[in-house]
């Protein structure tokens, strides 16, 4: 697994690890490694990540059913939860350990109760070789969709021609800045004016420039015509809302959609060509997460 990591010689690694443990710094979990005569040792903390095998008798027998962010951990409250936290506290050595009891309004904030540790659901997340300032109480993030995330930049900067690039729900910027780091011109909407607010800091933070906009992006669908491409990542939207985006956007438009839905059901489109479909991940016993890249007719 990929983690932050110092580089130490070797003849200071005994002590230079005591050092980081008695500091609360040493990442446990994972094996350091040697590197000719330096020792790389996982941290909590560094701008430098590489690749660490996981020690056996700290690997989590209950991965997928929690999410760590930062330096904290999110469990979804369901039946067994008390067994995650427990095997968290004992193998990962958390700052803090937050309930989820489910979303919350239009800004899909997250009710959570803290159930172990101190301070609040927020820090410096990595992914995908950025930084992001997150904020459960402000703003909506889930780091399970780090890898659906880096493909829709993969594909968008891909196939983009020289137009704008539209982020509907542009939330903390995991998509907006990656894009912007390439090159690629990208309107951030977002009607939570705190998800915005901590949008702008990651643009600092990961040194880009972009245009942030604070709106119901659902509204000003007149100022969509002639995009390249629209983000749509909201996936507990009626698909009534998507079948309206595209009424205003121009032939051959590329359209990236996450949507939650039955297994079961049959899902159609209005007016554009699937390009790509498949299935995220699982959201409850009967319905999952689909992502559909689309081409307008």
């Amino acid at each position: 697994m990929r983690v932050p990591y110092i580089k130490v010689p070797q003849i200071d690694a005994k002590k230079e690890i005591d050092r980081l443990k008695r500091m609360g710094e040493l990442l446990p979990g994972y094996k350091v490694k040697r590197e000719g005569t330096w020792i790389l040792v996982p941290v909590k903390h560094s701008e430098d990540e590489t690749e660490f095998e996981v020690n056996v008798t700290r690997r989590m027998t209950h991965v997928g059913s929690f999410e760590r962010i930062s330096d904290f951990f999110v469990i979804k409250q369901r039946e067994g939860w008390e067994r995650i936290l427990e095997e968290i506290k004992e193998k990962q050595s958390p700052r803090a350990i937050f309930l989820d009891e489910g979303v919350e309004g239009s800004f899909r904030i997250r009710k959570l109760r803290r159930i172990y540790g101190t301070g609040e659901p927020a820090g410096i997340h990595k992914e995908n070789g950025f930084r992001y300032l997150v904020n459960l109480e402000r703003a909506y993030f889930s780091p399970r969709l780090a890898g659906l995330r880096r493909d829709i930049i993969k594909s968008c900067f891909q196939t983009v021609k020289t137009g704008l690039v539209v982020d509907m729900y542009a939330g903390v910027g995991p998509l907006s800045i990656p894009l912007l780091k390439s090159g690629v011109k990208v309107l951030s909407i977002d009607m939570n004016q705190d998800a915005t607010k901590l949008l702008r800091q990651n643009m600092k933070l990961n040194k880009v420039c972009g245009e942030v906009l604070v709106a119901d992006s659902n509204r000003i669908l007149d100022c969509f015509e002639g995009v390249d491409q629209v983000l749509m990542n909201n996936p507990s939207q009626p698909l009534s809302v998507f079948q309206n985006v595209v009424s205003s956007l121009g032939r051959g438009t590329i359209i990236h959609l996450t949507h939650i839905s039955n297994r079961k059901d049959k899902i159609e489109f209005k007016g554009v060509e699937v390009v790509q479909s498949r299935i995220v991940h699982g959201y409850s016993p009967s319905s999952s997460l689909f992502y559909f890249r689309m081409r307008k007719k």
